[in-house]
């Protein structure tokens, strides 16, 4: 584990490498870092030569960041050796003040990508100048990691994030804290995310952010040859017809009353994962009572490449709106007095 101190990238130089590394990351399903081989890597060609080549990945106000990387989880459930990334204001690096936090998680068909893809280390980055304590999430791959090691990975991230001995470790306030999530990483996050109102392992967390996730997998993306593989590796199923992990690895299926409020952020062009994915999720959470905002965007981009400075002020405001310092922790502070019965 170690701490560095990171400087944004903006500039001419290192903005060109961001728009590279976002055009190439989308080229294999979601922002991976990784090289693939074989049908993977016929696969991920098909994928290239459909993404746009606008995708480019801004957040361009974004100030320095004080990361402490490999954090280790294994002890709160998650597998051997994975870890997470903690970014944290630079000017903020002692931790004095707990604030909310948001655990970000990488996608890449849930068999590829890594926290420390430099579009997901910014956007580590961003959430720190944003007010919040950025968590970036690793997670078992398949098809080595099938259903449910992932799952049990981001689960233990937020068990790890809502101990009392990590919060005050790394300034998190364990009671105020959000998921976010782009592709495989968005149906992780909603998952888990609806999953924490009735868990025995994690207190329910606040709220949802997904960008371009796969919500029903019963359903996949039939037409699409590169997803649907990639779907069935994950859930280890041969075919999706006969696949029970499908509806247990949906969010889809896992929608309760309680949940946590979503953003739920989707291009309405054709992409990888359909717009016909986000649009029904989003009414059977507000079927169920839980507040939802479907954010629909002009585009064909996938996932993380849907982000302008315009969307990252949308998400970034729907964070703030829900993830308040909770009051018991405010009432521990110094310098504060319990308020009169």
């Amino acid at each position: 584990m170690s701490t560095v101190p990171a400087r944004a990238l903006t500039s001419p130089a290192a903005r060109a490498l961001l728009a590279a590394t976002a055009i190439g990351a989308l080229a294999v399903g979601l922002l991976a870092g990784c090289a693939a081989t074989g049908q993977e890597a016929a696969r991920d060609q098909t994928i290239a030569a459909a993404a746009p080549e606008s995708a480019v990945f801004p957040l361009s106000a974004q100030p320095e960041a004080a990361i402490t990387e490999d954090v280790p989880i294994s002890a709160f459930g998650a597998g051997d050796g994975v870890t997470v990334d903690v970014c944290r204001p630079r000017d903020d690096a002692s931790a004095a003040e707990a604030r909310p936090a948001v655990l970000a998680v990488h996608g890449g068909s849930w068999a590829r990508g890594d926290k420390a893809h430099p579009t997901w280390r910014t956007i580590c980055q961003w959430l720190a100048s944003s007010g919040f304590v950025g968590v970036s999430v690793n997670y078992r791959l398949a098809p080595a990691h099938p259903y449910p090691a992932a799952a049990e990975d981001v689960t233990a991230a937020v068990a790890w994030a809502q101990d009392p001995t990590t919060a005050a470790e790394h300034g998190i306030d364990p009671e105020s804290m959000a998921l976010l999530g782009g592709s495989a990483g968005g149906n992780l996050v909603s998952l888990v995310g609806l999953r924490s109102v009735a868990s025995d392992r994690i207190e329910a967390v606040d709220a949802v952010v997904t960008l371009s996730a796969p919500l029903d997998l019963t359903v996949g993306s039939a037409a699409n040859p590169v997803f649907e593989p990639s779907m069935l590796d994950y859930l280890a199923c041969a075919d999706r017809a006969e696949c029970d992990a499908a509806i247990e690895a949906s969010p889809q299926f896992a929608i309760v009353r309680g949940g946590p409020d979503f953003l739920v952020v989707h291009g309405t062009e054709e992409e990888l994962i359909p717009v016909g994915q986000a649009t029904p999720f989003a009414l059977a959470l507000r079927e169920a009572g839980i507040r939802v905002e479907l954010a629909l965007v002009d585009s064909s981009a996938h996932s993380v490449g849907l982000l302008d400075d315009a969307l990252a002020e949308r998400i970034a405001a729907f964070l703030h709106e829900r993830l308040q310092p909770s009051t018991a922790l405010a009432l521990e502070q110094p310098g504060t007095e319990e308020p009169a019965p």
